[in-house]
């Protein structure tokens, strides 16, 4: 999900994902911050509002790196919004958060390491982040060891998180897999038909997206016919993308198991080799990626649900506040919005997720009068109870958490692109209408 119109008229396809992954290959050059004892950076604490009391300590993944640097600026943008609210207002229960920031560089193995870092040597009272599905069931296991709280927040998308390796001390509040396929799979078999293409990446997050489909499609008697798997960050999508056939054989394509940057240097391929004008496209990426313009080859073309779309639902004033609040953090980090072409690029669905798993764990945080990691049992329980409605820490709907799997619940929202700056909403899902696994017992 992430970049003008007018770029895209004037400039070849593939000049523009070139020019795309140059700008997020490198981390953006932050100010000199301050340091963990394991050298990791923290975020400064906000002041005022009463929160004076022992700060609470976060670790914090933020995978920087290459394709993962969107989903990293996102992460920080979100999170420090949250977590300056939440200071200004208070803190939790008069104690501040404190955020310290790792960047794995989408290496489960330094992953672990540094999450047992944050926990040992930073003292940590809960541990967040960390992007691709390798990272995150790695750091889950580790977390069930040391019998520390941890969220994902953006990513970490494979269902067995939570259908398979769920575990007491691991909550994850992002929908993903069949939760978020059942509305979209019943309307594009219902108006486009039964047989398709699917490009996914050949790992394990690809892998759960592919079944995910298959099932969904097969419970409407509709199938993925050709499957299109495409090797991690693949530098020439020429032999993937022409795989895809225009007669007619397949009603459309799903773009969808790919990593953030792979899903929108496939969706540009799909312009770039002229595939997407003539076949329907089910999965593409939000606006942001595009500059803020949907390039007109992805017109009526349907995107993967997401849970936050400025302006819905209609005269939400939740959602207004937190449009302000994130054009304000995004331009007093520009070093994180630069990623997304300034911050005047940047929208503020990019951040939602990770902005509002931390406003749902301060809301189990104060519910459990969490201090510090001696909390802990309570705020397994405080999590387990999460229901917070639409309003100023859910703008976007309401958010839930199944007590059995740890899995969580938001509102989600259906949509097709309309125009260069226009999207159309096809459904709503509310929260509590979002299918559950059931199939782990923490």
């Amino acid at each position: 999900m992430r970049r003008t119109l007018d770029r895209f008229r004037a400039v070849p396809a593939v000049v523009l994902v070139a020019a795309w992954l140059t700008a997020c290959s490198t981390p953006p050059a932050a100010a000199p911050a301050p340091t963990s004892p394991s050298g990791a950076a923290a975020a400064p604490t906000a002041p005022g509002g009463g929160a004076t009391g022992t700060p609470i300590k976060i670790g914090y993944e933020a995978d920087a790196n290459g394709t993962s640097a969107p989903i990293a600026a996102g992460m920080h943008i979100g999170t420090d919004l949250a977590v300056q609210q939440i200071n200004a207002a208070g803190g939790i229960n008069g104690h501040p958060i404190q955020v310290v920031y790792v960047d794995p560089q989408s290496d489960p193995t330094q992953a672990s390491q540094m999450a047992t870092q944050l926990i040992q040597n930073d003292k940590v009272d809960v541990l967040m982040g960390a992007v691709l599905s390798s990272e995150c069931l790695v750091v889950q296991q580790l977390v069930a060891k040391l019998q520390v709280v941890y969220l994902p927040t953006f990513g970490c998308a494979a269902e067995e998180f939570s259908s398979q390796f769920c575990n007491r001390y691991s909550f994850r509040f992002e929908p993903v897999g069949r939760q978020t396929l059942g509305p979209l799979v019943d309307y594009i078999v219902k108006n486009y038909g039964k047989n398709w293409a699917m490009m996914y990446s050949d790992y394990a997050y690809g892998q759960s997206q592919l079944k995910a489909y298959t099932d969904a499609l097969g419970a409407l008697g509709a199938q993925i016919t050709l499957p299109i798997p495409v090797p991690q960050n693949e530098p020439n999508l020429a032999p993937y993308v022409t795989k895809i056939p225009t007669d007619g054989s397949v009603n459309g394509v799903i773009i969808n198991g790919l990593g953030a940057g792979d899903l929108t240097r496939v969706s540009l391929a799909l312009g770039q080799y002229g595939i997407a004008p003539k076949i329907q496209v089910i999965g593409n990426s939000g606006r942001d990626v595009y500059g803020g313009s949907y390039p007109d080859f992805l017109k009526g073309s349907v995107a993967a649900p997401q849970p936050y779309i400025s302006g819905q639902p209609p005269n939400n004033p939740y959602g207004e506040a937190y449009d302000k609040a994130f054009t304000d953090m995004a331009q007093k980090e520009p070093d994180w919005a630069n990623i997304f072409g300034g911050a005047d690029k940047a929208l503020p669905f990019e951040a939602y997720y990770q902005y509002s798993a931390m406003t749902a764990l301060k809301t189990a945080m104060i519910s459990a009068k969490f201090t510090g990691r001696a909390d802990t049992e309570a705020l397994i329980g405080a999590l387990e109870k999460i229901n917070i409605p639409l309003g100023p820490d859910a703008p976007g709907g309401a958010i839930s958490m199944n007590p059995q799997d740890h899995q969580g619940a938001q509102t989600e929202y259906v949509y097709r692109v309309a125009g260069p700056q226009e999207e159309e909403i096809l459904a709503t899902i509310p929260a509590d209408q979002i299918p559950k696994f059931n199939s782990c017992h923490v």
